[in-house]
């Protein structure tokens, strides 16, 4: 089977522009990471909550404290 190499172009079919499209790049960027944030800081605080609850269900029942 022969190859047929002659078809071949390294143009582009469209410009290629770069100025356009590296201004709006990281445009909505900034609103990702204050979400991401935002929502980490509630999900800690959430599971941290949870832990809290869970270990004073826990702990009273088995320590006892003592007076000297």
């Amino acid at each position: 089977m022969r190859d047929d190499f002659d078809n071949i172009r390294a143009e582009r079919e469209t410009p290629y522009r770069t100025t356009a499209t590296s201004s709006n790049k990281y445009a909505g960027l900034w609103k990702q990471i204050a979400i991401g944030i935002v929502v980490g800081h509630l999900s800690l605080g959430l599971i941290g909550a949870v832990v809290w609850m869970v270990a004073a269900q826990f702990l009273p029942n088995g320590l006892s404290f003592t007076a000297p």
